[in-house]
């Protein structure tokens, strides 16, 4: 004979594990006119940081806010300008100042950096504000009719040289240090943050020094060693910098990254 467990056993519907919800491991995206001032007389609206964040190094990094424009005050779209926050320089973080467009449909980011390495920055955790700015423009004629959209950091600058990564271009670098030349064949790379020579290359009897910089990459953290300023000559522009001294591939001589290219005028 076959009995059948009373409906009063058991836990009860409130107590069963529930299901999760879909969105457990995303964070929601908050519309920008959904943010408040903090009292009746601020200028600013704040912003907080939508995940962990912490920094490795001094170079500027961006930070997601989960908040996307564009921005609007009394039913008309607005730009706004990115600040810090007292409270957050006082910790270490220095916000960069940015602007946002008022057509900017794309998620609000936070430029950063702190020259206080490590520095970890907890979710939710307010950094910058936004304060809004009329568009002044509005009525002037501008240099192109496409419109900002999700696009941001420098995504409609001029664009003086082109690089097509897809065919790795190489050119001729010329390195000189106290009137002492050497001559490599540098690989163009948009996508370093910073110019790299491998050790290999680098002359002996030529300085260098320890620090506790680094360069993230595939393989992941390396300390690097610092080159002296040095003179970079590439197509006949010369330019004062500082290398990083990182092995490479073995067909790799040096790496001009985005330091190098910026100040070239290459679209980053």
């Amino acid at each position: 004979q076959r009995f059948g467990l009373q409906a009063a056993i058991g836990k009860r519907i409130e107590e069963r594990a529930r299901q999760p919800r879909p969105d457990t491991s995303r964070c929601c995206n908050i519309d920008a006119n959904a943010l408040q001032p903090a009292t009746a007389c601020s200028l600013g609206l704040d912003l907080a940081t939508s995940i962990n964040v912490t920094f490795m190094t001094s170079r500027p990094e961006k930070i997601p806010t989960g908040v996307y424009g564009p921005l609007q005050i009394n039913g008309q779209n607005c730009g706004a300008l990115v600040i810090g926050r007292s409270s957050t320089t006082v910790l270490g973080l220095f916000v960069l100042p940015g602007i946002i467009d008022a057509d900017y449909t794309g998620e609000i980011q936070v430029m950063a950096h702190t020259p206080f390495p490590p520095l970890r920055i907890e979710k939710g955790q307010r950094i910058a504000q936004l304060v809004p700015l009329p568009q002044m423009t509005r009525n002037i004629s501008p240099k192109s009719t496409q419109t900002r959209g999700h696009k941001g950091f420098g995504s409609t600058g001029v664009a003086l040289l082109a690089v097509d990564l897809k065919t790795r271009p190489k050119k001729s670098v010329d390195i000189t240090y106290n009137n002492q030349t050497i001559s490599l064949r540098g690989l163009l790379d948009t996508g370093a943050d910073n110019s790299i020579i491998s050790p290999e290359n680098w002359p002996a009897h030529w300085p260098q020094k320890s620090t506790s910089e680094g360069v993230t990459g595939i393989g992941g953290f390396t300390l690097a060693r610092k080159t002296p300023l040095v003179t970079i000559t590439i197509d006949e522009t010369s330019l004062s910098v500082v290398l990083s001294i990182v092995p490479l591939p073995p067909a790799v001589q040096c790496l001009i990254g985005r330091d190098i290219l910026g100040q070239l005028g290459v679209v980053l």
